[in-house]
């Protein structure tokens, strides 16, 4: 008799187990696919460091700039190793003397470090013929000079406009090849 009750027990204990891990499933698993015993969920943060007011810099092989760029803050992101820039401001061509500048509201610099990108209200000024190109990405690699972009952009001088999608330009080389849909107007001098 002893032994019937034990069991007994045992099963009326297990069905409320089963019960009780039921009702969990379905109030916390079962609507948003993961179980929270907690009201809040924190995510655990990508970054590893926060730095502000950084700036990077890069000398050509006889001593001079040969590039600079700055942002307000800079985070090394975990996943992937690259660091996200906030405001990033980026100086071209500077031994040369053929300046231009890049400015963006985000941006990100790759693991390597010779891939920088602009996102976010991207506006490019060549500082000696005054032409301003803007879009809302811009890829530079920083070894190579080169700089594109696969969306739509606006080229400005001072006496016309060009609209083109797409864009690949070749800093060293001074050449700039709009790639699609390419719609301009200008006025003489």
């Amino acid at each position: 008799m002893k032994g019937f009750n034990f069991f007994t027990l045992l099963s009326v204990l297990s069905a409320i187990t089963a019960l009780a891990g039921t009702v969990v499933y379905l109030t916390q698993y079962s609507e948003s696919g993961k179980l929270s015993i907690v009201d809040q969920f924190e995510a655990v943060p990508d970054a590893d460091s926060h730095l502000t007011k950084v700036t990077g810099l890069k000398y050509s092989v006889d001593g001079n700039i040969a590039y600079q760029w700055r942002a307000s803050s800079a985070e090394r992101l975990i996943s992937d190793g690259s660091i996200a820039l906030q405001d990033p401001f980026y100086i071209g061509n500077i031994a040369e003397q053929r300046p231009w500048t890049a400015s963006a509201l985000a941006g990100s610099l790759s693991q390597s470090g010779e891939q920088l990108t602009l996102k976010k209200t991207v506006v490019v000024k060549d500082l000696i013929r005054q032409a301003e190109i803007t879009t809302e990405t811009l890829n530079i690699n920083l070894e190579t000079s080169e700089v594109s972009t696969p969306l739509a952009l606006t080229l400005k001088l001072r006496n016309g406009k060009t609209h083109s999608v797409g864009m690949q330009a070749s800093l060293k080389d001074e050449r700039v090849e709009l790639l699609n849909q390419v719609k301009g107007r200008y006025d003489p001098y």
